[in-house]
C-alpha cells in the first residue's frame, strides 16, 4: 500500500515537473503554495488512471536516465488505486529490465529479466558510477522526492490536513 502511495505521488509529480513552471517565484519564497484543485484532493479524491500511465510514461522515458525509482516493487502498478495496469502488463513491463541476480551454483552474478516482485532497477551500478555521469549530482531517488516536497502550516492545521489532503482552506 505503501508502495503504491509513493508510486502514484512519483507519477504525480513527474507529470507536474514535466509540465509546469516552479511553484513560488522568488518575491513569494516562504509563503504557501497557491490554492490548486486537484483530482486527488479531499477525502473522496481520485486519481485518474490515464493521468498515472501517462507520469509513469515520463518516468520511464525521461526521468529514470538519472533517478531512481528503487523503494517500489513493479507489482505497485497494478495495485488498486494505481495507474491501473493488469497483471499481465506488468509482468511483461518488469521483463523488459534486466536484473542483477546471484550468485549462481559457479558463485556468479548473472542478469535475469524482472519479475513482478522485483524493484525498479538504477541505470547505474552504484553512486560513484551516477556522480561520474551526471558531473558529480547525485540525484534523488523519485519514489521519496514527493515527501520532500511537502510543507508544514503548524499546529492545529496539520490534523485538518489528514482530513482534507492536499487543500489549503485558509
Amino acid at each position: 500500500m505503501i508502495a503504491t502511495y509513493s508510486l502514484r505521488l512519483s507519477f504525480g509529480l513527474a507529470i507536474v515537473l514535466a509540465v509546469s513552471a516552479p511553484a513560488r517565484s522568488q518575491e513569494g519564497h516562504g509563503e504557501y503554495p497557491a490554492r490548486q484543485s486537484w483530482s486527488f484532493a479531499g477525502p473522496f479524491g481520485y486519481y485518474d488512471e490515464a493521468q498515472l500511465q501517462r507520469g509513469f510514461r515520463v518516468y520511464k522515458e525521461v526521468c529514470s536516465n538519472c533517478h531512481s525509482m528503487s523503494l517500489v516493487p513493479f507489482r505497485a502498478l497494478a495495485e488498486p488505486g494505481g495507474p491501473g495496469f493488469s497483471d499481465a502488463q506488468v509482468k511483461a513491463l518488469a521483463a523488459e529490465y534486466k536484473i542483477k541476480d546471484g550468485p549462481n551454483d559457479a558463485g556468479d552474478m548473472f542478469e535475469r529479466p524482472g519479475l513482478p516482485s522485483d524493484y525498479f532497477p538504477w541505470n547505474f551500478a552504484n553512486e560513484q558510477q551516477a556522480r561520474a555521469a551526471l558531473n558529480g549530482a547525485l540525484p534523488p531517488d523519485i519514489s521519496v522526492l514527493a515527501k520532500a516536497r511537502s510543507y508544514s502550516r503548524g499546529f492545529p492545521w496539520f490534523l485538518i490536513n489528514a482530513v482534507d489532503q492536499y487543500e489549503d482552506w485558509l
